[in-house]
């Protein structure tokens, strides 16, 4: 989705949405409306986490290895 980036950039990215959807995990098993256990709250977080962190660094985008040659008829 963000397209290529440096190695660093990518690691980032990757620990910033773990550490941000395991927060949200965390957030649901404090919330009394949801009965969860603390070991669901951040397995499940960090699934999400993996989760978004491929669709942020992956391309999705097919790309052919070498441009195609146009060959041009001499009229």
């Amino acid at each position: 989705m963000l397209g290529p980036l440096p190695a660093l950039h990518k690691y980032l990215l990757v620990a910033a949405a773990l550490v941000v959807c395991t927060g949200i995990g965390l957030w649901f098993v404090a919330a009394p409306e949801i009965p969860l256990n603390l070991r669901v709250g951040l397995v499940a977080g960090a699934a999400a986490g993996i989760a978004v962190a491929f669709v942020l660094v992956h391309d999705f985008h097919q790309r052919e290895g070498r441009p195609v040659r146009v060959r041009r008829r001499l009229h």
